[in-house]
């Protein structure tokens, strides 16, 4: 069993390794609509524990990941290593520190800034007002949310995968990532959904403690 389960997933990579270089863009285009889509999925039924699916979010999810990210994280990733190559030795120090500074400053923002626009556009309908509100509200706390992930996870990423590799690495990673952007951009205001679960549940500890230690008395 664990053989054939080996097996057949060495003949799906090298299906779509002939994919990746016979149509490279259609097939990243492919593979990040899937993961987002999947990764909006995880959000509404993990986080939001939604009984029935939006399906119409998650297609608009999904168009997303193929429309932007595929296109664009795969040719970002080609003409990055392109670009820093010829300013710093491969795989020196530098290069790998140029190559996680650019990524995180340039795409990074880039990427949660297009996320929240197209939200606003095409899922909820809120418009150009309602994209303003949430960029005003919400980006520079999602942002720095993004910013524990992936400095850390690029910099294995570009040590370790080869260049036509990585957006479907990050696509991965991406099925977390966009659970929380999902989750995130469909709330009124996360940051303070967040501080209210974690005042709560400080709370019930502090009321658990006067009973342990009469328990203990």
């Amino acid at each position: 069993m664990q053989f054939s389960l080996s097996a057949r997933a060495a003949s799906v990579w090298r299906a779509y390794e002939k994919q990746l270089h016979r149509r490279p863009v259609r097939t990243q285009m492919t593979t990040s609509a899937l993961l987002w889509g999947l990764g909006d999925v995880l959000a509404q039924r993990l986080a939001e524990q939604r009984k029935t699916l939006d399906q119409r979010r998650t297609g608009m999810t999904a168009l997303y990941g193929g429309m932007f990210m595929g296109p664009v994280g795969h040719y970002w990733y080609l003409t990055l290593d392109q670009v820093v190559s010829r300013l710093f030795r491969p795989a020196s120090p530098a290069f790998l520190a140029a190559k996680v500074i650019a990524d995180t400053a340039i795409l990074g923002p880039i990427y949660v800034m297009a996320f929240y626009a197209w939200g606003a556009m095409t899922i909820d309908g809120s418009g150009w007002q309602g994209f303003k509100e949430k960029l005003t509200k919400d980006f520079i706390p999602t942002y720095a949310a993004e910013l524990c992930i992936w400095p850390a996870f690029q910099t294995f990423n570009f040590i370790k995968i080869p260049v036509e590799h990585q957006l479907l690495a990050v696509n991965l990673m991406t099925l977390v990532d966009a659970s929380f952007l999902s989750w995130a951009r469909n709330q009124d205001d996360w940051v303070a959904l967040v501080m209210n679960m974690m005042k709560g549940k400080s709370a019930a500890e502090d009321t658990q403690q006067p009973a342990k230690h009469a328990k203990d008395v």
